[in-house]
């Protein structure tokens, strides 16, 4: 008798009598689709299929991290996929893991191991993952998936009680509760950021972002209006919630400005791991930076109920930070301290930071799940590098990316080591190839994959190192590497998803539902963010929402006057359709808009004009999916397709145009099909669902509206 250990996972179909019963031939047409796509999965993940009688599927990995990393992404893939069905005839699975000793003849395999899988899939709950304590001992410390102890199972023909442990679908802070131990010990295994390292605060719910993150996008009618939000919600509404004010720089000499900024934005972090409080995102609160507002009127801009603020004096190494919090409605201060340290090391910092976050959530009488300090991931001991870190943050914020990239190199310089550091000259680097010169995009973001990797292979638990490699891939057009790295990242510290890169994805991938949803959850969040808005009127637009479209664009010139700089969104929106193309100035705004206003109603001048232009050499990506609009607008899809992958091979963030109504005629071409599968983005949507345009039609084809 050959023997082995494996690990096994077990799946079978919940109600599947009832749905056979229902309709026989449906259910086995779901099924077979659905394991076509778990056996591809598994092999994916290093498996292999022993079996598959009637609606269970039983296979085996060589490694646990494998096979409950496989089943994870089983589930989310499914749950895509149920949400094309009617709800009556979803096919949900339940999933049992195992690492145990089999018994191996031919291909098949037998035991305990095999048996004890099948026990544990049905403990499971429909759409959920049972692990035995075996499986848990391997990964516990290798996966940050959250794992709940549901005590020991007496099973049939297993002797002895099984430990049993389910796995959350869904960022949580793992938990584990072994039968002999005293009570609940939380771990924190996503608390990431560098400057929240000393806090104790557990994160104990993901954002309600994590549904739209996972939810695939189902099919609405075109004509669907979105609801307009009310920008600023009653404060009273929302009781917790905080804006943290950028700290007054009060040293002597009045050159500590970047570190000060810094220094706040990490105490921002640090107040974003408390459950249930709602942060204002840096952007919109540093928009007041150097204004001289009373607090209520800031907090009613925000939507926040209360704010904090403060001071920072450094001279050499002596610091002194004061911080106060304030209730908006009444001016009160609810609490103040004033902190004096002799910095020795980047402890002194992080200690009034994690102080400053616990006083203020005690103030607002949160519920904290209070553990022992987690070892701080990503960060460093070296105060000189750490103080370059914080330096490096508040010229980020100010976008003066030459002065962040010496700065984040002289902190490397001094700990090669600082994996949060690494993290941040990632984002640079891609901020740099958008912001940049097109010549130049590659290097950078070619720069940002060393420096994701770095940061990753220094610490593999950091959120922000596959935020950013997420982002690369993003740029590059890896759809699918792209969505499983902000995964990871969100799986590891749900609060990082205040990113509106992945909304902006999502826009170009087809999803503007929940890229909407997404953006208005970020809009609540950080209002005064020009990007997040800009998206957000892009995706009304794709959305048909001629009404919220308009309103957001209202608002918007509302809130920033000469700078809001994204009407030609409504342009855009307008070829094609029966409303006026331009608005009263958005026009001059453009270039292309300037070169072809006088060609409206003469497509084949306004034809000879674009090709004109289609001849410069230097033309942004921008520019050149500009001309791709209005290549279709004169009627030459043709010539709109090949602007648009020309615009595309430079940066991707245009590729969203070519949902435009404008651009109906481009989707019906062959050549739009094949790039959509030359690309990957077909990949994608067989993977995570289809986008709010398109269909499938059969096994190798679709169509688009």
């Amino acid at each position: 008798v050959k023997r082995k250990l494996s690990a096994i996972l077990s799946a079978d179909v919940v109600g599947y009598s009832r749905l056979m019963q229902e309709d026989e031939v449906s259910t086995v047409r779901t099924l077979e689709a659905y394991r076509k796509v778990m056996s591809d999965l598994i092999e994916q993940f290093r498996g292999r299929v022993v079996d598959s009688p009637g609606d269970n599927l039983l296979s085996e990995f060589s490694s646990v991290v494998d096979a409950v990393q496989c089943a994870v992404e089983i589930h989310e893939v499914i749950r895509a996929k149920n949400e094309e069905l009617p709800e009556d005839r979803r096919m949900l699975f339940r999933i049992g893991v195992n690492l145990g000793d089999v018994i191996e003849e031919g291909d098949r395999i037998y035991g305990d191991g095999v048996n004890i899988a099948a026990r544990l899939e049905g403990l499971a709950e429909a759409g959920g993952i049972c692990i035995s304590g075996s499986a848990h001992e391997q990964i516990k410390n290798k996966l940050a998936l959250g794992y709940e102890y549901i005590g020991e199972h007496t099973v049939k023909n297993i002797a002895e009680p099984l430990k049993v442990y389910r796995v959350p679908m869904g960022p949580k802070a793992a938990t584990s509760k072994e039968g002999d131990e005293k009570g609940d010990k939380l771990k924190n295994w996503q608390w990431t950021s560098l400057g929240a390292a000393g806090a104790i605060i557990v994160i104990i719910a993901a954002l309600a972002i994590w549904n739209f993150y996972l939810r695939s996008p189902s099919i609405e009618p075109a004509s669907v209006e979105t609801e307009q939000k009310s920008l600023v919600p009653d404060i009273k509404e929302a009781p917790k919630t905080i804006a943290v004010l950028p700290f007054d720089d009060i040293s002597p000499e009045k050159d500590q400005e970047y570190f000060v900024d810094g220094l706040s934005e990490e105490i921002l972090n640090s107040l974003t791991k408390i459950p249930d409080l709602l942060v204002t995102a840096r952007t919109s609160a540093f928009a007041f930076k150097g204004k001289d507002e009373n607090v209520q009127d800031i907090a009613k801009e925000l939507g926040v109920a209360h704010i904090l603020e403060g001071s920072v004096r450094k001279a050499g190494d002596t610091l002194r930070i004061t911080a106060q919090l304030i209730r908006a409605i009444d001016g009160f201060h609810l609490w103040s301290k004033s902190y004096d340290k002799e910095l020795k090391g980047v402890a002194d910092i992080l200690a009034i930071q994690e102080d400053i976050a616990i006083a203020v959530a005690n103030e607002l009488k949160l519920t904290l799940g209070i553990s022992e300090s987690p070892k701080e991931l990503g960060g460093t001991e070296n105060l000189e590098a750490y103080e370059l870190y914080l330096v490096t943050i508040g010229q980020f914020n100010r976008t003066e990316w030459g002065q962040a990239i010496q700065s984040i190199d002289a902190a490397l310089e001094l700990d090669p080591e600082f994996a949060s550091a690494w993290a941040l000259k990632a984002d640079i680097q891609i901020q740099l190839s958008v912001s940049g010169p097109s010549n130049r995009a590659d290097t950078k973001l070619n720069a940002a994959l060393i420096a994701a990797q770095k940061a990753i292979e220094l610490e593999p638990n950091l959120a922000e190192g596959y935020l950013e490699l997420g982002s690369y891939e993003f740029a590059r057009g890896n759809w699918i590497n792209a969505e499983l790295n902000y995964r990871k990242a969100l799986q590891l510290r749900p609060e990082i998803l205040t990113q509106h890169e992945i909304a902006h994805m999502y826009a170009i991938i087809g999803y503007f539902k929940k890229s909407r949803e997404m953006l208005e959850e970020y809009r609540r969040n950080d209002p005064l963010n020009k990007n997040v808005r800009d998206i957000y009127v892009v995706t009304l637009g794709l959305l048909r929402d001629t009404k919220g479209l308009e309103n957001e664009n209202e608002r918007c010139k509302e809130l920033f006057g000469d700078g809001w700089t994204s009407q030609w969104s409504i342009v855009f929106y307008r070829l094609g359709t029966d409303d006026p193309v331009f608005l009263d100035g958005v026009e001059y705004s453009n270039p292309i808009f300037r070169e072809v206003k006088d060609y409206l109603d003469s497509p084949k001048d306004g034809l000879t004009k674009l090709h004109q232009l289609y001849g410069y050499s230097n033309l942004s990506e921008v520019l050149i999916t500009n001309i791709s609009l209005f290549a279709a607008y004169f009627g030459d899809p043709e010539f709109a397709m090949d602007a648009m992958e020309r615009g595309n091979a430079i940066n991707t963030r245009g590729l969203f145009k070519i949902w435009y109504p404008v651009m109906k005629d481009v989707r019906q071409l062959p050549r739009f099909k094949e790039y959509m599968k030359e690309i990957g983005l077909v990949d994608y949507w067989k993977r995570f669902g289809w986008p709010d345009l398109c269909r499938p039609v059969g096994d190798d084809d679709f169509v688009c509206n």
